[in-house]
């Protein structure tokens, strides 16, 4: 395996304790990340969901979301 082969196999590169992408693969499950974490609360909320349960029961899904997103990031980066 040679270095240039290494280097289009990372989806991410790591930049300031966080990770953005570096490949199609990178992109397509960034904006599949950042297409949820919009959409969910704004369906929830237009669905007559209160503020309150909107707080209690988004929130632990967002934040499930950002650690998967996080794992992924950092198992595909250099």
């Amino acid at each position: 395996m040679t270095i240039n082969s290494k280097i289009s196999q990372r989806w991410f590169k790591p930049v300031r304790k966080s990770y953005l992408p570096s490949s199609w693969q990178g992109l397509i499950i960034y904006f599949l990340y950042l297409g949820y974490m919009i959409i969910l609360p704004v369906m929830w909320y237009q669905k007559g969901h209160s503020f309150w349960i909107l707080m209690t029961q988004i929130i632990p899904l967002m934040l499930g979301t950002t650690f998967l997103a996080q794992y992924v990031a950092s198992r595909n980066s250099s």
